[in-house]
């Protein structure tokens, strides 16, 4: 036995004496702190937490702590904003304050707080619940380290007993640390991705946490920046954005949400004697169903002023068809009601359908969270026919770019709510002419030179 164990001994014994041979050699100095000095601000925390439960309801809380640099820093954190949907939600601000190089706090009060609608509603034609709490940052100034945070309380959800989230890291400063965390029960059936950035999943009782780490320890280089935000400019105006880092959902399927949908609409899209009336009158003088669709259509996109209408529900759930008609406005799905009913009148199905326009849908998160936007398809036969009513001048059936070639939920009353593809090119092809003729006088070197230009499309 003591054999055994001598010759192990002698085996390590050059190991040890190597080891001792290498732990004497010089250790490479640490790599020196990075020096952010030059930076307008350094996030050093930023974290939201965000709770979910069963019935929908939930609590968000965001936390910060910002070091200011610089008069840029100064401009964009004297002012906090904190915006809420009023007839779903409330804000708490806990606290705002200042701290300052020697240790020194300076908290702001509660009455630095104004409560105003929020900026959006102000500049479009846009009516909503919207809000925001406007905090100005008492004693703010240059080497101050910034802290704040704000609580959320959801109690009355868009659809009780489901919730989605989405999220997307900021990458426009230094960030030392980011932090997403959120809790769901245990045991929900979720739908959730975020591919470029993998959670931790950990489990605490009977609740199931995601957490999500992130940093921007280097600011990109001024080519790459200004490339990357001409590239977004390129892909929003074609409805080509990249979907949020962070998503996640309660709703099964697609299906799930298009029924949710299909059922805030169902009694307010059906036609009452008023709206039969009204059809009656536009299609009196046509007698083909191609010329009826036509007239209805011409009628409800240009005589409906757009006006955005979001209060809680309102969001998604649209005004009954005969309160739009006496209305003569409304938004995108108020529109879309409209002319279902009336083309209902007329003998016409129609369709809502539910798109982006700002990126494509990921089919993997079925979400409402997902749409910013409703048009209209009409059956005809075994093809479809996409129309949007907000464009009001537009030749009929022509939906823009960022319309085009996009995934969107088809809500049908006769069959499962599915999503289809709209059509890639527009129902016309618009042709231009340019024409440019000149003449030279050589005795005296002058040229006349005129030019002409003609875009033309067909009559509708």
């Amino acid at each position: 036995m003591s054999k055994y164990l001598c010759l192990f001994v002698l085996c390590l014994a050059p190991c040890f004496d190597l080891c001792s041979v290498y732990a004497q050699t010089p250790s490479k100095p640490a790599p020196s702190k990075p020096d952010y000095s030059k930076e307008p601000i350094v996030i050093e925390q930023d974290s939201t937490k965000v709770v979910f439960e069963n019935d929908g309801t939930s609590t968000r809380q965001s936390a910060a702590r910002i070091r200011i640099q610089s008069d840029a820093g100064l401009q964009r954190y004297g002012v906090l904003t904190f915006p809420y949907q009023n007839s779903t939600e409330s804000v708490d601000i806990a606290y705002v304050r200042v701290i300052r190089s020697d240790g020194a706090v300076v908290s702001t009060p509660a009455d630095n707080v104004q409560d105003m609608p929020a900026e959006i509603t102000r500049a479009a034609p846009f009516y909503s619940d919207l809000r925001e709490k406007h905090v100005a940052v008492k004693g703010l100034r240059l080497g101050d380290v910034l802290e704040f945070s704000g609580h959320w309380h959801c109690a009355k959800p868009l659809a009780p007993g489901q919730f989605w989230y989405a999220f997307n890291f900021s990458h426009d400063a230094i960030i030392l640390k980011q932090e997403l965390q959120i809790s769901v029960p245990r045991d929900r059936p979720l739908k959730w991705k975020s591919p470029d950035l993998k959670p931790l999943i950990t489990e605490e009782g009977m609740r199931r946490v995601f957490t999500w780490t992130s940093s921007q320890p280097e600011r990109k280089p001024s080519e790459e920046d200004q490339k990357e935000q001409e590239e977004n400019m390129y892909r929003a105006a074609r409805g080509q954005l990249r979907p949020p880092e962070v998503q996640i959902s309660s709703f099964k399927s697609w299906e799930e949400v298009g029924r949710w949908y299909g059922s805030l609409q169902q009694e307010r899209v059906k036609p009452t004697a008023e709206i039969r009336s009204k059809a009656d009158e536009l299609t009196k003088d046509v007698s083909n169903e191609d010329a009826k669709l036509r007239a209805i259509y011409n009628y409800v996109g240009t005589q409906f002023r757009y006006i955005g209408i979001a209060f809680g529900i309102g969001r998604y759930q649209p005004h009954s068809a005969v309160e739009v008609l006496n209305n003569q406005y409304g938004d995108c799905k108020d529109k879309h009601t409209l002319l279902a009913s009336l083309l209902d009148a007329a003998g016409i199905r129609t369709y809502p359908a539910l798109i982006s326009s700002a990126h494509e849908i990921d089919p993997d998160v079925p979400s409402p969270g997902q749409f910013d936007h409703l048009i209209s398809v009409v059956p005809r036969g075994k093809e479809f026919l996409w129309v949007d009513t907000t464009l009001e001048v537009a030749p009929f059936a022509y939906l823009i770019t960022a319309l085009r070639d996009k995934q969107a939920l088809v809500i049908p009353e006769d069959g499962p709510p599915k999503l289809m593809r709209s059509p890639v090119d527009p129902p016309i092809k618009a042709s231009q002419t340019f024409q440019i003729r000149a003449r030279m006088t050589p005795a005296r070197w002058r040229a006349k030179l005129s030019a002409r230009s003609r875009a033309t499309t067909p009559r509708f």
